[in-house]
């Protein structure tokens, strides 16, 4: 089973299921929008193994995206980590590529790519 995130840029990224529920669970107390807590809660609880960015609200969306460009989700699942070494070496690579989308991601709202979908939430 694999957990995908979709970022409004068509780019997705997509890891095992304890990878992404991983990622969800590093993000969850990082997420000061409550309504966008409430969604990515509800997601890993229910174990629904996606999460599209379009679905949050803009200001959800834009805090989810400068957790993940920044890389904080990686610094708490490294602490989340009790097997040792090996298990952080493994998840740095698929951590790293879901900051880099996150990235590529912001940048395309920040220049207006996504802005007509936002428009469009906010009528």
């Amino acid at each position: 089973m694999a957990g995908t995130i979709f970022f409004s840029s068509g780019a997705r990224w997509t890891a095992s299921s304890s990878v992404f529920a991983l990622a969800l669970e590093a993000l969850i107390p990082m997420i000061s929008d409550l309504e966008t807590h409430e969604v990515v809660v509800a997601l890993n609880e229910g174990n629904v193994g996606m999460l599209d960015v379009e679905d949050l609200s803009p200001h959800g969306r834009a805090e989810v995206l400068q957790i993940l460009a920044d890389r904080r989700h990686w610094e708490s699942v490294q602490t989340m980590i009790t097997g040792g070494q090996e298990w952080v070496d493994a998840l740095e690579e698929p951590m790293a590529e879901l900051s880099a989308l996150a990235a590529v991601a912001m940048r395309k709202e920040g220049d207006g790519s996504s802005d007509s979908g936002i428009r469009l939430r906010n009528r």
